[in-house]
Formats: C-alpha cells, structure tokens, sequence
C-alpha cells in the first residue's frame, strides 16, 4: 500500500468519525434524538429481561460447546426454517404484548414516518458513510488476531461460500438480507433499545445494545465492527425516528458482505 492510497483511507476513516461524533453530539448531548421511549412499562423490561437471558445462554452454550465452522453438510432450508421460527417466536411474544395493551407497532417504530425513497437514500448514505470506520476496525482486529478476514468470517459466511448448490445458497440469502435485517432490528433496536432507554438511560442503552448485537453472532473477529455497526445503526434510528432506515442498512450491509465473499471465493 503506497503512502498516496494511505492517506486516501485515513481521511475517509476521519470523515467517517467526525460524521458520527456530530450525530453522537446532536442526539446524546444536545437531545436530538426522534427515538421515544416513555411507552414503554414494565412489562417490557420483563420482557427484555427475557429476551437478553436467552441470547446470553446461546452465547455461553456456544462457548461451552465450543462450537466452530457450521458443517459443509448442513442443510441450509433447515437452517433458515430454524432460524425463522425462532425470530417469529421472539417478535411474535413481544409484538402480542403491544396488541393487549393497544400499542401499534407501526407508531412505535416509526414505519409511517418516512416515505421508501427516504428510507433507502438516508440508509444508503449513512451506511456508506460509516464504512471506512467499520472496515478500518475489522482491518485492525484481524492484524492484532492474526487472522486473515477473507477467510476468517462468520460460519454462516463460509457456509455461504462452501456452497456449491445454488439452491443451498438461496436459503442463506433471504436469512441475511431480509429474516436478520429486520427480526435483529426489531429486537435489536426497535425493543431493546427502547427499554433499555426508558428505564437505563441513552448512553447505556447504545453501548449494551450495540454489545449484545455484536456478541450473538458469536464470532471474536467481528466483535468490534459489529458493535461499531451497532451503534451506527442505532445512531441512524435516533437521527430518523424510524426503524425501516436501520433495518436497510442492515440489509445493505449483509448484502454487500455476502457480494464480498462470493467474489473473494472465486
């Protein structure tokens, strides 16, 4: 790497900090955030509460079973059934308790405040912008791990890039680019966030949500720029007082990961 595309990259990496830290300012210090979190009540902090045990128990059976690469054989439909029936039991307790108490997730969450067009040019250029700093963190992890991060990336990834049936690769798709984008956002952002601003504070909030996002998925070289983008997509729901703008970044940036593999594999 020459000293010219060094500098090039420093300065997108300062950009992409000095963008967030003015958002971080404008939301955290100046109370400019749209997020509002006075409706939720106890009951959902029971709730969380629950929420946080469970994925804290499948991080720590994980570990304990020391679980690595997700088998070439396994069969990917079977996954992705797995992985669907378990978002929809989780939102599907959560988005009930609204109904009972007549909440309407939509007013909630924000997804009647923006128009498509919006939501898609606000997620494009908030992700973009934070992708130096996310690259750049991933870049740094991987030299102080030793790790190369073309080969080293998610199970779920290199099942993805294992795969040589097309059709066992369709599954992974639509579990990356839409089941996870929109059932972690939810949960993720849209829940958890707001409980936990509600009854701990924004600052907590941010910081143990983005942690716990990033620590699901279970893989150490990914753990800072998973907790980077964590925080960026909260940033972004704050900035919009709408879930739809971090459920596309989301979408974009698996997909973007996912275009990444498949070419780093050929």
């Amino acid at each position: 790497m020459n000293a010219l595309t060094t500098l090039v990259l420093a300065l997108l990496v300062g950009a992409s900090v000095a963008f967030y830290l003015r958002i971080f300012r404008l939301i955290y210090l100046q109370a400019g955030g749209k997020v509002v979190a006075s409706h939720f009540a106890r009951v959902d902090a029971y709730l969380a509460l629950g929420c946080v045990t469970m994925f804290v128990v499948q991080c720590l059976q994980s570990l304990s079973g020391k679980r690595g690469a997700l088998p070439a054989t396994v069969d990917t439909t079977f996954l992705f059934m797995v992985q669907l029936a378990f978002w929809i039991f989780v939102i599907g307790v959560i988005v009930l308790s609204f109904v009972l108490r007549g909440m309407h997730p939509s007013a909630l969450f924000g997804f009647d405040r923006l128009g498509f067009f919006r939501v898609f040019l606000l997620s494009l250029g908030l992700l973009f912008a934070a992708l130096p700093l996310i690259l750049a963190s991933s870049t740094l992890i991987s030299e102080f791990l030793h790790s190369n991060p073309q080969q080293d990336t998610q199970p779920i990834m290199q099942l993805f890039e294992r795969a040589s049936d097309p059709g066992k690769r369709v599954p992974l798709i639509i579990l990356a680019v839409v089941i996870a984008p929109i059932s972690e956002e939810f949960v993720f952002r849209g829940f958890l966030y707001g409980v936990l601003k509600r009854f701990a504070g924004a600052l907590p909030a941010l910081v143990f949500s983005a942690l716990l996002f990033s620590s699901i998925h279970m893989h150490i070289p990914s753990l800072l720029p998973l907790f980077l983008l964590g925080c960026v997509l909260t940033l972004a729901y704050e900035l919009s007082g709408s879930l739809l703008v971090p459920m596309a970044m989301h979408a974009i940036f698996n997909t973007l990961t996912l275009v990444q593999v498949f070419f780093a594999g050929r």
